[in-house]
């Protein structure tokens, strides 16, 4: 166990719906780093099916009673953190691992400039701009460098938000993206870039993503996801919303399974 140094007030919100082993190592690798211990540092499981037994750690679990979605767990996160003062809130999803020293290495992002609105963990998964230089076999493998990419947006898979800016721009929208939230990252990103924010990508922190895990519970298929991000950022965006972060007219095809460089107007180095 390492010992704890996170300096900023933060909110660690895993947000779950079944699976519990899978939140367990998520749980664990947060033991680990001895992040549950950090008196900075707060760490609650919401728990949308309402049945997860906490197995280790100085851990909170909320049952909030009905499925708030990856989108409503993540506005209550914000609420949260707001209402008791913490500077950052972290969502993980739970069918992730986390690579030594997770925590420290995404939150020391917000020490480097007071601008950065949204940080995201770099990863092994469908973004070509978040993923690793160097996919490890592990996440327990990886190297962390200490490398800051600017991004037009951040994947909501282990993401970072600066609580007060985020709160004020309104958090992710429920009224557009009405199921689990898949667009509600990209449409947040253009918001906090048109405020004069920042997005970025910091390679001291990674994830293993095993993907779709709730997803498949829930019986979402992919081209529900897809129609999701299609229909909610066509409607509040027009057809400038791709160009806005950065994407072109091939990206989101039918039956995408990951972005390509084709997908982007520049593409990532």
């Amino acid at each position: 166990m390492t010992t704890p140094s996170t300096t900023a007030s933060t909110l660690v919100v895993i947000p779950a719906f079944g699976s519990p082993e899978l939140t367990d190592a998520v749980v664990g690798d947060l033991c680990r780093d001895g992040n549950d211990l950090d008196p900075d540092v707060r760490i609650v499981v919401v728990d949308n099916a309402g049945d997860y037994v906490l197995p280790q750690g100085n851990i909170s679990v909320n049952r909030p009673g009905r499925n708030l979605r990856w989108i409503g767990a993540t506005n209550w996160a914000l609420q949260t953190s707001s209402r008791d003062g913490h500077a950052v809130c972290v969502v993980l999803n739970n069918d992730i691992r986390l690579s030594p020293g997770f925590l420290d290495g995404l939150l020391a992002t917000f020490s480097t400039a007071d601008d950065i609105a949204i940080a995201a963990a770099c990863y092994d998964d469908f973004w070509l701009h978040q993923r690793a230089r160097t996919i490890p076999p592990t996440a327990a493998d990886y190297v962390p460098q200490d490398v800051l990419r600017d991004v037009d947006f951040c994947d909501g898979t282990a993401i970072a938000f600066a609580v007060p800016p985020v709160v004020e721009l309104g958090g992710l929208d429920e009224v557009t993206f009405t199921r689990h939230g898949y667009g509600a990252d990209i449409d947040l990103a253009i918001r906090v870039r048109a405020a004069g924010l920042r997005c970025v990508v910091t390679e001291r922190a990674y994830v293993s993503h095993l993907r779709r895990q709730t997803m498949n519970r829930t019986g979402q298929t992919s081209e529900d996801n897809r129609a999701e991000i299609l229909h909610g950022l066509d409607a509040k965006w027009g057809d400038d919303w791709r160009a806005e972060v950065g994407l072109g007219p091939d990206s989101f095809p039918a039956h995408n399974v990951g972005s390509g460089a084709s997908w982007y107007l520049t593409p990532p180095a």
